[in-house]
């Protein structure tokens, strides 16, 4: 009998003391990328007046000088809610779009992919960015489906905000990944001077405007948003975000011009939203971008606000001069190739008796389904410190059932990584 109670009140004490875990302990992501949105949601809440209010994933954040768009159009206060594809774009349309009041222009430019171009919901990232704020819970729960994913991701959710607690781990980056790294507007304003990628592109996100990209379904939720944009006395635009040329599949093809165009037409015929700009000029050489294929660096960022700037200017029939100065481009940080840093998929790939391996300090990118096949497999060790340093995709550990093992004084820095975190349930720290 004393077992059978005992055996109840642990039942009931785990609901309890995760319950305990997420709503009564301290925030234990606000140093992190995702304790930003907090912020850029309570800046577009309270914001008065005009706005020209910009939304998309963390290509918005990176790619816009939000105080040269406020020279431009004085008249206008200026929201940046750009912020992480792998969080997924539409709850954040859907704040804009809540907070939205007559005389705003919401413009959205999610980058060039399927997440973002998508109803998805990274659960996970959301329930970090809510650690705090849970006043934003509501925009997580708009459908059955992530009221879903939200619950389910709620627990393992509570076991690590409860585990970096105890261990006094909170996560406190120090790449440009860091919640310090916003500024008032919600723009990255880091000095990201050059490309830091080999080669200059991010081989395992490649890039295409092939119109299967956008669902159905997504379509529909936009041409939604346009009506209630509308109805708010608020315009909803579509801008096409940054895309490195070197990563787009079209431009490799003898089609470029007539698929990109092909692409364009689409999106005019098929959005309720009008689409400013056009796509060629925000596809871009690699000299602009910076760690990711969407990412510029600062030079970049000038080159794409000023365009942006000038495409908003002839929607609203503005003839004024868009005078802002224009640097060279700046070299690429690996101008030659580097294969040598490169893991690549035939290394490893297949090998059924392999059971461990180490991933030296030396290697900055490892590429998609290098461990594909690796039946035994059952520990990857990365030594190094600095998860920002390497480049990694979404098939990193497609085909094998391994766990990544890192050193243990950079496990939240992995687990917050704007890559890394999209595999934290399968990383932990070095065994001592």
């Amino acid at each position: 009998m004393k077992k059978k109670l005992f055996y109840l009140w642990a039942l009931l004490l785990v609901p309890i003391v995760l319950l305990l875990s997420v709503f009564c302990l301290p925030s234990q992501y606000e140093k992190s990328y995702m304790g930003e949105l907090k912020y850029k949601y309570n800046r577009l809440k309270n914001t008065d007046g005009k706005r020209i209010i910009i939304v998309g994933g963390s290509g918005m954040a990176f790619d816009i000088d939000s105080s040269l768009i406020k020279e431009n159009f004085p008249e206008y206060e200026v929201v940046n809610l750009g912020m992480y594809a792998a969080l997924g774009t539409a709850s954040v349309l859907d704040m804009a779009i809540s907070h939205c009041h007559a005389g705003d222009i919401i413009i959205y430019a999610p980058e060039q992919n399927t997440q973002p171009l998508s109803m998805y919901l990274g659960s996970d990232f959301a329930w970090q960015a809510l650690d705090g704020a849970y006043y934003m819970l509501p925009f997580f729960m708009m459908s059955e489906k992530n009221i879903s994913l939200m619950a389910a991701a709620f627990p393992r959710f509570a076991v690590q905000k409860l585990k970096l607690f105890v261990t006094n781990s909170a996560p406190n980056p120090d790449s440009v990944y860091r919640k310090s790294a916003f500024n008032e507007y919600g723009d990255i304003a880091d000095d990201l001077p050059q490309n830091t990628m080999l080669n200059g592109f991010d081989e395992n996100t490649a890039v295409s405007y092939d119109t299967s990209v956008i669902p159905a379904d997504y379509v529909s939720y936009l041409n939604e948003c346009d009506k209630k944009a509308t109805q708010k006395g608020s315009t909803l635009l579509f801008a096409y975000c940054p895309a490195n040329k070197a990563a787009v599949v079209e431009a490799k093809e003898s089609n470029f011009e007539s698929a990109i165009d092909g692409y364009d037409l689409f999106l005019r015929n098929t959005l309720a939203i009008e689409v400013i700009g056009n796509p060629y000029d925000s596809i871009m050489d690699k000299e602009w971008f910076y760690d990711t294929n969407f990412h510029l660096n600062s030079s970049g960022k000038k080159l794409y606000t000023r365009q942006f700037i000038r495409n908003l200017k002839a929607y609203l029939s503005d003839s004024s001069v868009t005078a802002i100065d224009i640097p060279d481009k700046p070299s690429l940080l690996y101008a030659a190739n580097t294969e040598k840093s490169v893991l690549t998929s035939s290394t490893y790939s297949g090998n059924t008796t392999i059971t461990s391996i180490t991933v030296g300090s030396d290697i900055s990118m490892i590429k998609d389904y290098a461990f594909k096949g690796c039946t035994s497999l059952k520990e990857i060790h990365i030594n190094n410190t600095v998860p920002s340093s390497i480049q990694i995709g979404q098939h990193l550990l497609d085909g094998t059932d391994a766990n990544i093992y890192v050193p243990a004084e950079a496990l939240s820095l992995y687990k917050t990584d704007y890559r890394f975190s999209q595999y934290s349930d399968r990383l932990f720290a070095e065994k001592q």
